[in-house]
C-alpha cells in the first residue's frame, strides 16, 4: 500500500511556496492542527487491507516520523524504517502488518 495523505499543519499551508499552496486542493495539503490528522484515521485500517507480511509506505512531514511510527505501532503494525529525502530529513515511513 502506498499513501500520500495531508500532512501539512493547517496553520502553514499559507507559508508553502505559491506552487504548491496555490494548485494543489487544500484538503490535498491539511492534515489538522499538527498535521497527522489522516495518519490517526488511516492507522487503524491500514491492516485490514494489508495481507499478514504485506507492506504500506506513508510520506510523512518534516518532524513527523516518531509520532506518525507511535500512531502505525499502536494500530499494531510495525515499523520498519524511515525513508530520508535528499536533505537527509526522513519523509516516508515504512510499517507492515505481522498477522
Amino acid at each position: 500500500m502506498l499513501s500520500n495523505p495531508p500532512y501539512i499543519k493547517a496553520a502553514g499551508i499559507d507559508a508553502l511556496e505559491p506552487e504548491v499552496r496555490d494548485h494543489e486542493p487544500r484538503q490535498a495539503l491539511d492534515g489538522g492542527p499538527d498535521g497527522l490528522d489522516a495518519y490517526r484515521a488511516l492507522a487503524p485500517r491500514i491492516g485490514s487491507l494489508l495481507r499478514p507480511g504485506g507492506h504500506a509506505l506513508l510520506e510523512i512531514g518534516v518532524g513527523q516520523a516518531q509520532a506518525a511510527g507511535a500512531l502505525l505501532t499502536a494500530a499494531s503494525l510495525e515499523v520498519l524504517r524511515t525513508i530520508k529525502d535528499l536533505a537527509g530529513i526522513p519523509r516516508a515511513i515504512v510499517a507492515r502488518r505481522n498477522r
